[in-house]
């Protein structure tokens, strides 16, 4: 834990070592844990293993979480757009797709990586909906919901759907790198330079609009408990503007 801490391990030959958060060395662990079990379960060792894992960092009853403001996202959107108009005049017969990405992340509400790997088959133009769980896939306790396709994602969905990949939505694999570049550059603080706060932001927008904690914890695919706990302090909010007028 102490090294991947301090970024000296982790990488490989592939790529260089680099620090990793809390969160990533619970998985990494929670994974060697269960291969180091199955190994005994297998009789191919008599070892037991235990391991303390990082602390899973949970918001406080009296934390916020964190959220791009409404300045900030069309900040980041511009500088998506502009970022894909670079690499054109770079290379003409690309087809930049990284505003879009940014753009459905926040439409959708879904993880980075269920945007990131949908495959055209999963987006349901005629029935106006998006199924995030891949088929086969199995569940897990982050749940893909299937989500409405609003009129903000259709002209984004139609190029997508005409110029992406053959089987993907997008010809990328992954986005997060430029993404965090996009945050740098509308000026978006270092803490928030992460595409899980577009689905922050999203659920965060959608109670300041008066939406119900029901109709956002359906979008998120998470309990009304949960959005409730997370973004409790906006449903307040807006409960205080109807009580009050």
């Amino acid at each position: 834990i102490e090294a991947r801490l301090a970024g000296e391990v982790g990488g490989g030959k592939r790529r260089k070592n680099r620090k990793g958060s809390p969160a990533t060395i619970r998985r990494e662990l929670t994974v060697l844990s269960a291969a180091a079990n199955h190994a005994k379960w297998m009789k191919r060792t008599t070892d037991t293993i235990s391991i303390d894992l990082p602390p899973e960092k949970r918001l406080g009853p009296d934390d916020e979480a964190p959220y791009y403001t409404h300045d900030e996202l069309a900040k980041i959107f511009a500088k998506a757009a502009e970022m894909d108009a670079t690499r054109v005049a770079d290379d003409p017969d690309s087809q930049p797709d990284l505003e879009a990405f940014v753009r459905l992340l926040y439409q959708t509400g879904a993880r980075r990586r269920s945007v990131e790997d949908l495959d055209r088959s999963q987006v349901k133009m005629r029935e106006r909906r998006i199924i995030l769980q891949k088929p086969g896939k199995r569940t897990t306790k982050k749940r893909q919901p299937i989500v409405p396709i609003l009129s903000a994602m259709n002209p984004l969905l139609t190029t997508l759907m005409a110029e992406g990949g053959p089987a993907r939505l997008f010809k990328q694999a992954d986005y997060y790198l430029q993404y965090k570049a996009a945050c740098a550059g509308a000026g978006i603080d270092e803490a928030r330079r992460h595409p899980h706060i577009m689905r922050h932001t999203r659920a965060t927008h959608l109670l300041q609009d008066g939406k119900s904690l029901y109709d956002v914890a359906k979008l998120l695919g998470d309990t009304v408990a949960t959005v409730e706990r997370v973004y409790g302090h906006h449903s307040a909010e807006h409960l205080a503007s109807r009580l009050e007028g």
